[in-house]
């Protein structure tokens, strides 16, 4: 699904979740629940949530795909001349904008092989990850 249209889809639902809502409450405190607007708001719901559990495992297959299968990744910020670490990011990264966040909690560049100073290739692992028992090749 187009992200506009998942996003259309979403400020719909938010426009009208107060007057749904509020119309629920009032037919809940008159013991008059109606099955049909029940029903209505939670097909919306399961609809909705599905279409952005789809795109999520969309958006997420297409990251993944450009990641190292090992799942090791290079320490983000490590300073120019200093050797540093790789982090273990294991097999569903969550990534925090511009990088990923590892097992130990820190923070990855999003690529394999070597750092803009050259370096990366010769990290060494960090002792957390590889304690968490991440001491694949």
């Amino acid at each position: 699904m187009n992200d506009i249209l998942l996003l259309e889809r979403i400020r719909d639902l938010h426009a009208s979740l107060a007057t749904d809502l509020a119309f629920l409450a009032r037919t809940f405190e008159e013991n008059l629940p109606r099955p049909d607007a029940l029903r209505d708001l939670g097909e919306r719901l399961l609809d909705l949530g599905g279409a952005l559990v789809t795109r999520s495992d969309e958006l997420n297959a297409a990251i993944l795909a450009v990641l190292p299968p090992d799942g090791w990744l290079p320490e983000a910020g490590t300073r120019r001349h200093v050797v540093g670490l790789v982090h273990q990011v294991g097999p569903r990264p969550l990534r925090c904008g511009n990088v990923f966040l590892a097992l130990c909690g820190s923070a990855c560049y999003p690529f394999y092989g070597r750092d803009a100073t050259n370096r990366a290739a010769r990290h060494q692992r960090c002792e957390s990850c590889q304690a968490r028992g991440s001491s694949r090749a």
